[in-house]
Formats: C-alpha cells, sequence, structure tokens
C-alpha cells in the first residue's frame, strides 16, 4: 500500500515566507474579498494576476453525510446529473463549449460538500458564470439520463471500492465507528441504494439543497473586480432560494467497536487503527496544527520516529498516517502499515502504540529538531498553491466546512507556536486515552 499522509492546510507559494528564517508572514487576506448577494449566496474573490487564468468554483453545502439509508450516494449521483443539461442547454453542452475554449472543468462530491469548477483563460469567465448559474435553477432529470449515469456509478463502485481490498476495508471501518448514518455512509453510496434511487428522489435533493443560500461561489485568478461583480449579480442575483429546508442530524458514535478482519486478494497483510475523535474547535483548532506536527514526527520521513524504530527495524514494509486538519464534526484518524513476512499484525499494532507511549514516557527532542520539522510541515505544502485551482480549492473546502478562510493568514504562525507539550497532549488526547478499532486485512 502506498504511504498516505495527513491532508495539511494548503497555503500560498509566492505568499507565505517562514517566521523560522526571520521573516514576516503576508496576510492571505489582502488579496481576498468576500460579500453576500441579497439573495444569500456567498461569493468570495481571490486575486492572482501571476497568470491570465481564472478559476469559478461553485460549492454548495451538501454531500454523503447529509444522506441516510434509501438515499445513500444520492448527492454523487446528483453530481454526475448536473452535466446532462438544463431546459436551455443540451447534454454536454456546458463540459463542450469549456473544451471549445481551452479550459478544463469537472465536478466532486464529499461528505461535506459538493463542487464543480471551470479553470479558463480569463476572457471566457462570463461563459461559465452563464453556464453554473443556469444548472442551479434549470437543471432537467429524466429517467433515460439516470438510467445510463447509475450504471456509470455502479461500474465505478465496483472498481473503487469492491474491488479494491483498502477502499472495502476503509468503507467497514466507517460503517463500524459512525454506523450507516454521516460519516459512515459512503460517498459512492450503496450498491442498493444506487440502483434504486428513482428521479423523484433527485428532484427532491436537487430542490433542498441547490440554492443561492445553500452555495459559496468563489473565483480565482486574473479578473477584473468590478465587471466580475456585476456578472456574478447579472447572472445570480436574479435566482430566488427554493422554499425547502436543508438539514444535516448530529453525528453519534457506535458504542463499541468489534474488532474487522477481512480476507482479500493481497499479496501481505494490511493494519489499519481507526481512532475517532470529536472534531476540532473550529474557531480555535489548535489540535489540528499539534497534530500536524506529531504525525511529521512520527511517519515524516527518513528520519521519522516510525522510519528509525519500525520500517528500518524490519517490523515493518511500510506505515502511514491520515487525518483530515480540517475535520467538520468528526476526526477519524488512521495509523498503520504491511507487516513484513517474518512479523505479525500484532507486532506492528504494538510498536506503532510503542512509539507514540515514548513521546510521553521516555522520547525528547530537541529545539533544533522540532523547528526542522515544523518547517517540513509547512514547505512540504508550498508548491500546490502556485495554482490559483489549489486556492480556490483550499478556500472553498473551508468555507462550505464551517470554517473561516481567514485560517489561512495564521497558519504559519500557528504551526511555529506547538512545542513538545503540545505533541504530548494530543498524543494522549487522540491516541492513548482514545478506544480504537482494529482492522486487519489478510491473503485469501
Amino acid at each position: 500500500m502506498m504511504k498516505l499522509r495527513h491532508i495539511p492546510l494548503l497555503f500560498l507559494m509566492g505568499f507565505i515566507l517562514f517566521p523560522c528564517l526571520g521573516v514576516a508572514e503576508i496576510k492571505f487576506s489582502d488579496r481576498i474579498e468576500e460579500y453576500s448577494l441579497d439573495n444569500e449566496m456567498k461569493v468570495i474573490l481571490i486575486q492572482d494576476k501571476r497568470s491570465p487564468i481564472v478559476v469559478s468554483s461553485l460549492w454548495y453545502k451538501v454531500g454523503s453525510s447529509f444522506e441516510y439509508p434509501g438515499v445513500t450516494g444520492i448527492s454523487h449521483i446528483l453530481e454526475h446529473m448536473m452535466f446532462k443539461g438544463t431546459t436551455t442547454t443540451e447534454a454536454g453542452e456546458f463540459s463542450r463549449i469549456i473544451k471549445q475554449l481551452g479550459g478544463s472543468e469537472n465536478a466532486f462530491t464529499g461528505r461535506d460538500f459538493t463542487g464543480y469548477y471551470q479553470k479558463v483563460h480569463k476572457d471566457y469567465l462570463e461563459t461559465c458564470l452563464k453556464y453554473e448559474s443556469d444548472r442551479m435553477v434549470n437543471l432537467m432529470l429524466n429517467q433515460e439520463d439516470l438510467r445510463t449515469e447509475r450504471e456509470v456509478v455502479k461500474e465505478e463502485r465496483r472498481l473503487r471500492t469492491e474491488d479494491n481490498p483498502s477502499s472495502k476495508a476503509y468503507e467497514k471501518i466507517g460503517m463500524q465507528i459512525f454506523g450507516l448514518q454521516k460519516y459512515g455512509i459512503p460517498i459512492i453510496g450503496t450498491m442498493e441504494d444506487i440502483s434504486n434511487i428513482n428521479t423523484q428522489d433527485l428532484k427532491d435533493w436537487y430542490n433542498r439543497y441547490y440554492k443561492p443560500s445553500n452555495a459559496t461561489l468563489i473565483i480565482a485568478g486574473d479578473f477584473q473586480e468590478l465587471k466580475t461583480k456585476q456578472l456574478i449579480e447579472k447572472y445570480f442575483g436574479p435566482i430566488q432560494n427554493k422554499n425547502t429546508t436543508s438539514e444535516s442530524k448530529k453525528i453519534s458514535h457506535q458504542k463499541s467497536y468489534k474488532d474487522i478482519v477481512l480476507k482479500d486478494n493481497v499479496s501481505s497483510p494490511l493494519l489499519v487503527m481507526s481512532f475517532g475523535n470529536n472534531a476540532y474547535d473550529m474557531n480555535d483548532p489548535s489540535d489540528s496544527y499539534a497534530l500536524e506536527v506529531l504525525f511529521e514526527l512520527m511517519d515524516g520521513g527518513f528520519s521519522s520516529r516510525f522510519t528509525k524504530n519500525i520500517t528500518d527495524k524490519k517490523i515493518a514494509l511500510n506505515t502511514f498516517i491520515y487525518f483530515d486538519t480540517y475535520a467538520k464534526e468528526e476526526n477519524l484518524i488512521s495509523i498503520g502499515g504491511t507487516p513484513r513476512a517474518n512479523k505479525s499484525i500484532i507486532e506492528l499494532e504494538t510498536a506503532i502504540i510503542n512509539e507514540f507511549k515514548n513521546i510521553i514516557e521516555n522520547d525528547s527532542i530537541s529545539d533544533e529538531e522540532m523547528s526542522r520539522i515544523k518547517s517540513r510541515v509547512i514547505a512540504s505544502n508550498v508548491y500546490k498553491f502556485d495554482s490559483v485551482f489549489y486556492q480556490a480549492m483550499q478556500v472553498g473546502m473551508l468555507e462550505t466546512k464551517g470554517f473561516k478562510w481567514q485560517l489561512l493568514d495564521s497558519y504559519i504562525t500557528n504551526i511555529m507556536s506547538v512545542d513538545y507539550s503540545d505533541l504530548k497532549r494530543v498524543t494522549e488526547k487522540y491516541i492513548l486515552n482514545n478506544k480504537y478499532l482494529t482492522t486487519a486485512v489478510i491473503p485469501k
């Protein structure tokens, strides 16, 4: 299995400087403007004039965590159907025009959001806004298109989940920890629900969640501010909110976990230790910064604790740590790896837990090493924000999940302020004093 890394906050190349090098941090907010239309649609404009490119992305606050048994996967199916035409456009017309203009476009569904984006030359921004606003209100949903897309989604599930041992394991982990609710619902849905969702289900979902008051429009790149605001008002301003209620139930944990053993078509065993935690305080996600630094220390390359004490000592072929820096309601930390042929799943599990115990009991770290680790956390993500696309994605993700994009301004300062006492605190809170689910994927 490939080494998975934790998902850190992304930030802008060329607009951040490292405090550890004695250089001031430049505010991301200097280039962002936020406002709302009269219909409550939020708009965020991000200026970046390094190239004549613009990204238009529209985010809806709905994803698999809003679903329930009977309609699991409906957010993802509706995402597919959004490309099937409207009362004023043909199926595939929007995509075809973007391609003819030399641009690119796509869509994505997550647990807390569904998003659509186009990346084009700045001269074609109006085209994006025109077509995107059209499908917010005029989408055509018919049985023939649904029949076609249903088969596409079913095949997608077969390839990505049912024929993929690690994906299958993570799906079972989610259901074991959360049940078939909220974050336990697979984004792609169950095969049964994919087969049974009908056009009326889709219309109800579309009417409930696809409306201005539930959307955030993000424009990033090289654009004229006044003209862009006028275009946004022209195309999105007249859209009225549908008279429906958006709901999202509170998440709850299963009271106890039953360890999972999966026999599958794998050549080597796989261990996944899943720690379920409450989400961070959206106004003070300091624990997430400490966890980023902790996990870099534990699994951040050749000098990490896992590499020196687990991989190099022939206990594991590889190790991984995965967590979402900004979890909306639930933070699931996954830690594990592949044991060597002469080692067991239990031996690897014990070795991993012992490394975290060492943080509390007898480990130490110099100021110099701590500084290097924090600098790596920052530097490892800088290149990603050389693109206006990633700027739009990061701000959109934060806003749609309920965090504020202003967190970008203080990210470097917050990472650099983490000290060893913070590492001990989050180790105890999220790992050692927390129950976890053990999943073993073993060869048939």
